[in-house]
């Protein structure tokens, strides 16, 4: 496709068998997300860009629904989820490939719709707010999780102040990074009740080595259709200037997660 679905559909199922250990704090925001949501009765769930299943692991084990719908385009991700929570007892799963804005789901069929990390990536971020509360029962709950504002600065920082600088790469956080007044935009465009929106940023010390298995995890699929020599030289200069820039800690970085609760009007 023109907007690169594609290409991210196949880079996290080229990466789904690693996601999970190099999304550590990913998988506890998953967690917070559920801790949020209002309590209440939800039958039937829809996890839109389900990947591997940590946030529906999380909901179950809150709220034990009956069905639930996990939409990934990415094959990998739906085997990964399959895997996961597939076989526990009490709870129909059911899988569907396809994008948000062309989920094979019906219209107001679900009691609460999720969506974990996987937000940042739909290019057209109204459309996929009003596709997802398109399939809400009236007065359901719409839960989000996404990479926040001003997250991953220093990583910026060193890809901005290499020669040359790749501005295919930096101009991806501001693609995908969203702040509080967009979020709520979206949501109130959709139709929704907009329960609250809020921002969570924590400072994190890590390995030069943890931190590029992270990115390479998370964001391989913007590499693009560059060669794996040109690809790797360009990694080794990364790298180099984060050993550089690193302290005593290690490599500091920040990461900032954005959460919202809606709801269905009705």
């Amino acid at each position: 496709m023109s907007d690169g679905r594609d290409l991210v559909a196949d880079g996290f199922t080229e990466t789904a068998s690693d996601y999970e250990d190099a999304v550590r704090f990913n998988i506890e925001g998953g967690q917070r997300l559920v801790m949020s949501i209002p309590a209440g009765h939800y039958e039937d769930v829809l996890d839109v860009g389900c990947g591997t299943g940590w946030t529906t692991q999380a909901l179950i084990d809150r709220f034990s629904p009956a069905r639930i719908t996990g939409v990934d385009p990415s094959e990998g991700m739906l085997e990964q989820f399959q895997a996961k929570v597939g076989g526990i007892d009490g709870v129909e799963i059911t899988l569907a490939q396809g994008d948000v804005e062309n989920m094979p789901v019906p219209d107001a069929a679900f009691d609460l719709v999720i969506c974990s990390m996987a937000y940042h990536w739909f290019p057209r971020k109204w459309d996929a707010a009003k596709a997802m509360a398109r399939a809400l029962k009236p007065g359901g709950v719409m839960a989000i999780l996404c990479s926040g504002r001003g997250g991953e600065q220093a990583y910026r920082d060193i890809l901005a102040n290499l020669e040359p600088p790749n501005y295919t790469w930096l101009g991806a956080f501001d693609a995908v990074q969203r702040d509080i007044p967009e979020m709520e935009d979206y949501l109130l465009q959709a139709g929704l009740d907009v329960q609250d929106v809020w921002m969570e940023r924590r400072v994190r010390h890590t390995t030069v080595e943890a931190y590029l298995e992270r990115m390479r995890v998370v964001a391989g699929h913007l590499i693009g259709d560059q060669s794996e020599d040109d690809v790797a030289a360009y990694m080794d200069q990364v790298e180099a200037a984060m050993r550089q820039a690193s302290g005593p800690r290690g490599w500091t970085y920040d990461f900032t997660k954005l959460y919202a609760i809606a709801r269905k009007p009705g």
